[in-house]
Formats: C-alpha cells, sequence, structure tokens
C-alpha cells in the first residue's frame, strides 16, 4: 500500500526540487522523510514503462543490469543511511562554528547550496583522483544514456562522497543536510535522458540533459567536464564546463568497455585496474611505467589517464590532468555496443525471477530495523549471487544454467540455517522447476531432430 501511495502524481515535484523550505525543515534528523525511498517506485515506474516503449534506447540486457545495481545501491544505503546521519550529527556537534536558525529560509537556501558543492567536489575527486573512479565506474558503464543510467550505481559511492559531505558540518545543521542530500540526488534523475534539447538560458545555471550528456560522453571533449548535481555553475566556476556540440553524436559510456552485464565485475574491474593491472603496465620496450614500489603506489592515485610524461595539476589535495583529451581516442561509431543474443525464453525467466527479487529487496527494507546484522549480508550476498546469475544469461554465458542450479541450492542451504524467507523460497523453487521444464524441452527437441 505505501508503495502504491508513492506514486502520487505529486510526489513527481521532488524529481525537480520543486519544494519549500517551510515543508523540508525539520526539527530534528529524525523526522526527515526518506525522499529517496519514496520516488524509488516513481523512477521504477518510469524505467518500466520506457522499457516497453522504446525498446532501441532501453535494450533489456543493459536495463536490467541497470535496476539491479540500483536496487543494490539502495540495500548498502539502507544499511548506512542512518549511521551516515549519525555521523553527520556526531561531526557537527564536535566542529560547527555557527548556531544557525533552520527555519531561515536563507539558512535553507545556503544548505542547498553548500550540499551541491559538496557533491560538485566528491563527483570531480572520483573522476580525477585515481583508485577513486573505482567508487563511480559503475554508474558510467552503460553504452546507452536513459533513466535506468541514472539507478546504475556502485554501492560503494556514498563512502567516498561522504567525506565531502562531512565538510558542510562546519556550518549546515543536520536536519538541512539529510533532506537536501536526498533532493540533490532525487533530482539528478531526470537529467539522464537523450530527448530533451538544450533548455535555453536555464544551461547557464541548472545541470539539464544536454549539458550532463556531455558528462556522460567518452568523446575526447566530454571527458572529466560538467560535474554538477543540481547548478552548473559550479562547473563555470572551477573551469570543468563543457558544452553540448551540435555537429558532435555523443558516444556513451567508458573509453574502454567493460563488456560484460555481470553485476559483480562491472562494480570492481576498475578496482583489479588499478591495483592489478595499471602498476605492472610496461612500454613497448618492456619497461614498467611505475617501477619499484612507491612509483606503483603513486599510479594508484594519480589521475585516472596518467602516465609517466603527462603533465598534470592540483586541484584541492588531489591532481588532474593538465590537458583531460590526453591520450583518449576518438570514437569510432561505426563500433557496435555490446549486445550478445538473448532468447526470448531468458528474458521472460529473467524478468519474471527479477520481479521475485523485487520483492526480496522489498522485504529486506521492510525488515531492516529488526534483521539481524548475519542475516542481512547473507541475504545481501545471495542478492548479489541471483544477479549475478542474470548476467549469465545476458552475457551468453556456457555455464550460465550451470551457475543457476548452484544459486538455487544456496539459496536453500540459507533457508534450512537462517529465518525463512517466502520470496527467497519462491525464487529457488520457480527457478528449479523453470530450468527443469526448459531442459526437458530442450531434450525433447534434441531427439525429435
Amino acid at each position: 500500500l505505501k508503495r502504491i501511495a508513492d506514486l502520487h502524481p505529486s510526489n513527481l515535484r521532488y524529481l525537480f526540487y520543486l519544494v519549500t523550505p517551510s515543508e523540508t525543515t525539520f526539527a530534528n534528523v529524525a523526522e526527515v522523510p526518506d525522499y529517496m525511498d519514496t520516488m524509488s517506485s516513481w523512477m521504477l515506474l518510469l524505467i518500466v514503462i520506457s522499457l516497453f516503449v522504446d525498446r532501441k534506447n532501453y535494450p533489456f540486457n543493459d536495463t536490467a543490469t541497470s535496476v539491479l545495481s540500483g536496487q543494490l545501491y539502495l540495500l548498502f544505503k539502507l544499511s548506512g543511511s542512518i549511521f551516515s546521519a549519525a555521523i553527520y550529527s556526531a561531526v557537527y556537534e564536535k566542529v560547527h562554528l555557527v548556531d544557525l536558525d533552520i527555519y531561515n529560509p536563507w539558512v535553507w537556501f545556503l544548505a542547498f547550496l553548500a550540499q551541491d558543492l559538496a557533491y560538485y567536489l566528491g563527483h570531480r575527486a572520483m573522476h580525477e583522483f585515481g583508485i577513486f573512479w573505482a567508487f563511480h565506474e559503475m554508474h558510467h558503464s552503460s553504452e546507452y544514456f536513459n533513466l535506468a543510467t541514472a539507478v546504475r550505481k556502485s554501492p560503494f559511492l556514498e563512502h567516498f562522497v561522504g567525506v565531502f559531505n562531512l565538510f558542510q558540518a562546519f556550518v549546515i545543521p543536520p536536519q538541512l543536510y539529510v533532506p537536501h542530500k536526498h533532493l540533490n540526488f532525487i533530482y539528478q534523475y531526470w537529467i539522464h535522458n537523450e530527448y530533451l534539447p538544450s533548455l535555453g538560458p536555464l544551461e547557464y545555471v541548472l545541470c539539464t540533459p544536454s549539458n550532463h550528456r556531455v558528462h556522460h560522453g567518452r568523446n575526447p571533449y566530454c571527458i572529466d567536464r560538467n560535474f554538477g548535481g543540481v547548478l552548473i555553475i559550479w562547473d563555470r566556476l572551477f573551469g570543468t564546463y563543457a558544452e553540448e556540440r551540435e555537429d558532435e553524436k555523443i558516444a556513451y559510456g567508458l573509453v574502454h568497455n567493460v563488456n560484460t552485464f555481470s553485476l559483480i565485475w562491472t562494480q570492481i574491474s576498475s578496482f583489479s585496474y588499478f591495483l592489478r593491472t595499471k602498476c605492472h603496465m610496461k612500454d613497448e620496450n618492456g619497461r614498467e611505467y611505475f617501477p619499484g614500489f612507491w612509483n606503483k603506489l603513486f599510479s594508484i592515485f594519480a589521475p585516472v589517464g596518467y602516465f609517466p610524461g603527462m603533465k598534470t595539476r592540483r586541484f584541492l589535495f588531489w591532481k588532474h590532468l593538465a590537458d583531460n583529451t590526453e591520450g583518449i581516442p576518438e570514437v569510432d561509431h561505426s563500433q557496435p555496443k555490446y549486445d550478445p543474443p538473448t532468447s526470448f525464453r531468458e528474458k521472460a525467466y529473467i524478468f519474471f525471477q527479477g520481479f521475485l527479487l523485487m520483492i526480496v529487496y522489498l522485504e529486506m527494507e521492510r525488515k531492516r530495523m529488526t534483521m539481524g546484522c548475519i542475516d542481512f549480508w547473507l541475504q545481501t550476498a545471495l542478492f548479489l549471487c541471483i544477479s549475478q546469475s542474470f548476467g549469465y544469461y545476458l552475457d551468453n554465458h556456457p555455464y550460465a544454467v550451470a551457475y543457476d542450479w548452484c544459486k538455487n541450492v544456496l539459496i536453500l542451504v540459507y533457508l534450512l540455517l537462517r529465518p525463512f524467507s517466502l520470496a527467497l523460497l519462491l525464487i529457488s523453487l520457480t527457478s528449479s522447476l523453470l530450468l527443469t521444464y526448459f531442459q526437458w524441452k530442450d531434450y525433447s527437441n534434441t531427439r525429435k531432430c
């Protein structure tokens, strides 16, 4: 019933930050509504509608991966949102320099600016500050730019951005920090679309679909540009703004795409690159770019595309490339997007199992405050296993069915040893029955041939 109530049309205004100071100011943090939870119903509904209406720009495999990563992100937020607010409140009590009137509209507006600036700085740092790109790469891994891409998040994202949010604690009360943090995140959802053109004068002030398309592009001029969340003024102020070019089609995704729908690998591939690959890379003469321990350590925190000989500049406490286009190849638009063949039967199976997995997520959300820590993390691990099984099918992996059977066994073992979950039982049983039916049917068809 709550999810149905969340779909009230009046809630759509949160997508555009159309709120008043009085309705988003609360006496204490505990009274602040979970705006992100409220809007998650609208976000999912709009994605599902788009999946059927605009199949070309919402391919099933890419959209499913984005939605699953969004759910995983929210699961980690469930475990940390209250903890995060508690940390901010504790830091604020220790370090705040002034006691501002939370009911003053100007203080509300100051909190809005502070949160947006904090987001800009954290977002920029993730793009430029070495291994911290791994906290954000998942969001850019889609070769499409749509509403589903907006929810394609890394569960580790908040662990880094939260550091920049804490700087607000010198001035901004927690009662204003929390709602602005939620609303800033929600606003960014609708600007992930290719339909809306330039919005004229608004482009000078706000983050819009046009300037955010540039941010997600892998064209050389798009790299490390337009980091703003709600306001684009920070990019204009700090020299990271780039306008969308009408004469150059934008290609989305990573400079070197991961080419997989594996939820686990898309989340950790960049960590592997920085910790295992980059520090051991060699030039054409077989000499390491980063010889010795200290050079290897430097490579982990150096700008993402940095190699010896490239010029860098300092911004706050990190360095970025002086020329953000250096080393970036021109886009080859003739290169096809990663799209392994998936049968209708497999898509229907994933859609049905994904619906049951949504019930698992909602059940975990409902019981989060009473669920034990061990059960929460075990169920989160099962959520990952189930999502990974979808990725194997979407990648057309030869061991997809075998992995699926292993997943079903793991779920049953969990249910035998830990508290009962009807949703998990349904996933395991229906999956086992459907797999048995599919294999029997395939065997029958083979015998007929």
